[in-house]
This record gives structure tokens, C-alpha cells and sequence, in this order.
């Protein structure tokens, strides 16, 4: 009887044997045996509470806890622990009754508490601070780093994966002091490791989990928001254009001009900027799928380039950059952290190409159209003296003009600036914010503030999203401030929240302890993730690569596995810390 009443449940929920290993926390291949009858769980093993916790967790999650208590007889108003009491008693309907006392003598008690320990890198980052007596402020100065991201560790919404060089330093100082403090026997009971057995190696592996470790997905996207999250205006934006002489070793010398190697492209690239800006070119295209060292590893140039750069785009200069997203994580990221203060000035549209760069092969392709053009084409592994022809004759520019057009007919969007106010269409959405949403408040809520802004913001935000709950699923991830002596206004949007999540089941809220990223706000879905920020909160920015969409989408979900709590429980907690009357 349990095994056919577990694969009903699993078909009901139209989840696979993967989905519910995910929710339950442990392998596919458990839920497979358990499905085929090979392996039945005893009542009152941490294997079946995991099992009723992954089962009640997936309905809840797929909005459909209406049918599961609908099949086994629950009450779908009742509180998360009698739903699952209700599993528990129709899956093992024919068990004696005696396999049902593990809540009264505390087993369930210690599941619920063993199941989370030390399972992700917050959590064991936790203990081994806890173990060296180490505090956010403490490491933050080893480490040379911030202690609000420290704490962002701690607490599971960031993780150093994006950066090798702080992720080796926080494992190397703990190890370090744990082995000094003479606590290996406390670290080998954590690791599940002999104390023989230790080493930085494998304490390195442990800390940071193989699967953290080796997620591409998530630490890329890690490193791009962090990107976005700690961009301050630069101080080029207003500084002076470099002096007109520096480009006199440079000038037009005919219809063609060769320069080599790296040096010879940035005067190449020089030249081509200040051409540009002072002939007022209303437009620059531009293509490189080069290594980025020849713009990134010289401050003095790269300082030049970025003046020329936002002069260009100030002076009127529309800019449509092809991006290679081909290249590894780190040269992305350089590449976007140079761009971002030009994306800002909303000047530039930004694509890449669908076909695969050809690797035997490197192009450099800058265009004005009908001004002039820097051209390269050589081996790959030619860095030294790769050649670079600069075009100004004007038959030789319709033909690369031409080229582009090509080019820019085999290329998508990559970036591009909407409204922060847009939903994607026919998709769910994830929300990770640094403060509740306006959408999320009533009109009455809204007006009580008189703030004609704050109202504007509802008006264009909360129609779209009471639409978009119509359709699609709609998470929104935020803290909340302390429950201690919170203000009117406050409580009435918290019970504006618990409305929505009991009115909408496609509405979802995962109170998280503190903003990951504090400086923008994120929509993330399946086609498009749009990053707002601070200094801009009426215009976001738009990434529309699968991939770079699949690695947003990839952190947001970590982060709601990390703080899911179930609806019914999250609202009790929402109204018996917010709501109640003092």
C-alpha cells in the first residue's frame, strides 16, 4: 500500500523522481528505489521525513496543496506540521500505530534539526567562525573585505564562489586557526572525517561543497551582480578629454595605416576615438573577440579609453558593441566592469553573436561608418606582432560597413535598458529586493504615506503585478526589519503580504535576513533578468542570453532553497511577529 500511495502522490504532483530528491535534500536514485517498491522507509526514519518534507515542500511550491490534501484527507487551512502528520498517516495507513511516537519522543524534533546542519557554505561557514571565535569584523580585516559581506556569508545570500582569491583566503585562515587552536577533533566530527585524514585540501573541498564549488552558473552569476552591486560613478565622467597632442604620433598618414602588437592597438584605438569625438560621429560600431589584457592591463590606456569613451557618448555618439560571450568568467566580468559606466549613460546597445567564434582564428572590427575603421585578423595564437590595418578611404569603408551589417544580422540583444517597471510576458518571475515592493502594497496603504512619487511607483506597479499573479508564479525575495516595534504602516504592509499569499497562489514571499546585493534590486525569469539599480530605480538593465538567464535564474533558486518556508507556516509567523496586537 505505501509504495502505490507514494507514486500517486508523485503523479498527482507531476513532479520527477529529480524534483523530489531536490525538495527532500537527498539523491534521485532514493526516490527511484522508493517508487519501485525496493526500498520502504520505516515511519520513523530521518529517510521518511525527508521524504514527507520533500513531498509537502513540492506541492506547496507547484501551488497545488489543495489537491494533495484534497488525496489523503487534510485540511488545507491547517498548519504545515499537521499536513505533514496527515502524509505520514495515509502513506503508513497499515503500519502499527507504534511507528507514529517519534514526534511524541522527540525523533522528528532532532530530523528537523539534523537535516539543515552544516549543509551549505553559510552554515559551515558558521560553525568554523563559531569554532575559532572569529567575528564578521575580524575576518573582514584578515581578508581585506567588508564585514556586511561577511555577514551576507554567513547568512546564506552570498557566497565567495566568484572569487578564487577571497574563497582560498577564507579557507586557508580558518583551517589555519582551527589547527593552531587544537579544535581537530571538533573539525573532524563536522567533516565526518578521521582527524588523520585532514588536510587544507579537503578542508577546502568541504567548506565550499563540491557542488558550490563547481557550479559555474552560480558563481557567474554571483560575480556579475556583484559587478552591478558595487559600481559607483566613475571619476572619469567628468574629467578632462586627454590634450589633443597625444595623438600627434598617430595622425593619417594615407588610405591605410598598419600598427602591430598590443601597444599599436591601443594607439590604433586612440586614434579611432579621437577621430570619432571630434568629428561628432553619430554612430561607433564595434567587435573584438580578442583577449581583453590589451584594454584591461594598462591603467594609464584603459583610463585614456574610458575618457574618450564617455566623451564620445556625451557628445551624441550612438554605440553598438557585438560582445563575446564566448570567453571564460573572468574576462566577462572585466569586460562588463568596464562597459557598465557606459551602459549608464544609455548610449550603447549591446549583443552578442549566435554562432560560435571560430578558436583558430581572433577578429577586432571597430567601425565609423565613413570616418574610419581598425581591422584585425590572425591566428589565435599570434599575440605579439598581430597586425592591425586602420581604413580611411571610403570605398574600403563601404565594404566593412557591409561586413558589420552582416555581423549584426547573425546577433541578438545581450543587454539592453527598460523600464523597471516591466514584467516579462508568458513567465514566472523571481524578485530579490532590498525592501518590500510598493506592488505589494493597497491603495489605502500606498495613499497613507502622501508621497505623490511612492503612489506613481504603485500606480504603474501594482496593476502589472495583480496581472502578472493571473498567469504565472510570482516569488519575491526580501528582508524584513526587526518585529520588535514596528510601525503602523509597516504591519499594514506586512498584512497586505499575507493577503496577497492567501488570495494568489501564485504569489510567494521568502523573508531572507539581509539584502544579498544592497545597492539593486533584480526580476529574474526564465527569458530575461532585469537588474535595477540604486542610483537608478526608474530604469533597469536587461540581460537576455539563455545562459546569462539560466545562471540569475540558477542564484535565485539557491536562495529560496536556502529560506522556503512553507505558505501556511510563513503566514502564522508573519502574523504572530507583525500583527498582533500589543
Amino acid at each position: 500500500m505505501f509504495t502505490e500511495r507514494i507514486n500517486t502522490l508523485l503523479d498527482l504532483s507531476g513532479a520527477t523522481s529529480a524534483d523530489i530528491a531536490a525538495y527532500a535534500g537527498f539523491d534521485r536514485t532514493n526516490i527511484s528505489r522508493i517508487k519501485t517498491g525496493r526500498r520502504i522507509p520505516a515511519p520513523n526514519s530521518s529517510t521518511s521525513y525527508k521524504l514527507i518534507e520533500g513531498i509537502y515542500l513540492c506541492f506547496d511550491g507547484r501551488n497545488i496543496l489543495k489537491q494533495l490534501c484534497d488525496c489523503i484527507g487534510a485540511d488545507e487551512t491547517g498548519s504545515a506540521i499537521m499536513i505533514k502528520d496527515s502524509i505520514r498517516a495515509w502513506l503508513y495507513a497499515d503500519y502499527e500505530e507504534d511507528y507514529f511516537r517519534s514526534r511524541e519522543n522527540g525523533v522528528s524534533k532532532k530530523h528537523d534539526k539534523s537535516r539543515h546542519r552544516a549543509q551549505t557554505f553559510g552554515e559551515r561557514l558558521n560553525l568554523l567562525m563559531d569554532m575559532t571565535g572569529l567575528t564578521n569584523i575580524q575576518l573582514s580585516r584578515i581578508t581585506h573585505t567588508d564585514p556586511s559581506l561577511i555577514s551576507r556569508y554567513r547568512n546564506g545570500v552570498r557566497t565567495p564562489a566568484s572569487n578564487p582569491v577571497l574563497s582560498a583566503g577564507i579557507s586557508s585562515i580558518l583551517y589555519d586557526r582551527i589547527i593552531k587552536g587544537g579544535k581537530e577533533d571538533e573539525l573532524s566530527k563536522a567533516m565526518n572525517m578521521p582527524v588523520s585524514e585532514l588536510d587544507d585540501e579537503e578542508f577546502h573541498m568541504w567548506l565550499y561543497g563540491q557542488s558550490e564549488r563547481s557550479d559555474d552558473y552560480l558563481s557567474s552569476a554571483e560575480g556579475l551582480l556583484g559587478i552591478f552591486d558595487s559600481f559607483t560613478p566613475p571619476s572619469f565622467a567628468s574629467s578632462a578629454i586627454p590634450d589633443d597632442k597625444a595623438y600627434d604620433t598617430v595622425t593619417d598618414n594615407g588610405n591605410e595605416d598598419l600598427y602591430y602588437g598590443v601597444d599599436g592597438l591601443r594607439q590604433a584605438v586612440i586614434r579611432f576615438l579621437s577621430t570619432a569625438l571630434h568629428a561628432h560621429a553619430p554612430e561607433m560600431y564595434l567587435y573584438s573577440d580578442e583577449d581583453q589584457s590589451w584594454l584591461t592591463g594598462d591603467r594609464e590606456f584603459t583610463s585614456k579609453w574610458a575618457s574618450l569613451m564617455y566623451a564620445c557618448v556625451n557628445s551624441g555618439t550612438h554605440i553598438r558593441i557585438i560582445h563575446n560571450v564566448d570567453r571564460d568568467l573572468g574576462e566577462m566580468n572585466d569586460a562588463i566592469r568596464s562597459w557598465l559606466p557606459l551602459y549608464m549613460s544609455g548610449m550603447i546597445e549591446s549583443f552578442y553573436c549566435r554562432r560560435h567564434r571560430n578558436r583558430r582564428f581572433t577578429h577586432t572590427f571597430f567601425l565609423i561608418p565613413g570616418i574610419a575603421c581598425i581591422r584585425s585578423f590572425d591566428v589565435s595564437s599570434v599575440t605579439a606582432d598581430r597586425i592591425y590595418h586602420y581604413y580611411t578611404e571610403q570605398r574600403t569603408l563601404s565594404v566593412c560597413r557591409a561586413s558589420f551589417d552582416s555581423l549584426m544580422d547573425t546577433s541578438s540583444p545581450l543587454m539592453k535598458p527598460l523600464p523597471s517597471s516591466v514584467y516579462p510576458e508568458a513567465s514566472d518571475v523571481i524578485m530579490i529586493r532590498n525592501s518590500l515592493s510598493a506592488a505589494t502594497m493597497s491603495r489605502e496603504l500606498a495613499e497613507s504615506f502622501g508621497d505623490p512619487a511612492l503612489m506613481d511607483i504603485w500606480e504603474k506597479t501594482h496593476d502589472a503585478l495583480l496581472r502578472k499573479l493571473e498567469t504565472n508564479l510570482v516569488c519575491e525575495c526580501a528582508p524584513l526589519t526587526d518585529a520588535q516595534d514596528p510601525s503602523k504602516q509597516y504591519s499594514e504592509h506586512i498584512k497586505c503580504i499575507t493577503d496577497l499569499m492567501n488570495t494568489f497562489s501564485n504569489y510567494r514571499f521568502y523573508p531572507v535576513p539581509e539584502p544579498p546585493f544592497p545597492n539593486i534590486d533584480l526580476l529574474i525569469s526564465d527569458n530575461i533578468t532585469q537588474i535595477t539599480p540604486a542610483i537608478r530605480p526608474g530604469q533597469s538593465f536587461s540581460f537576455v542570453h539563455p545562459s546569462m538567464c539560466m545562471a540569475f535564474k540558477s542564484y535565485a533558486e539557491a536562495l529560496m532553497d536556502r529560506w522556503r518556508i512553507d505558505r501556511n507556516t510563513l503566514c502564522r509567523q508573519l502574523e504572530e511577529s507583525y500583527l498582533q496586537s500589543p
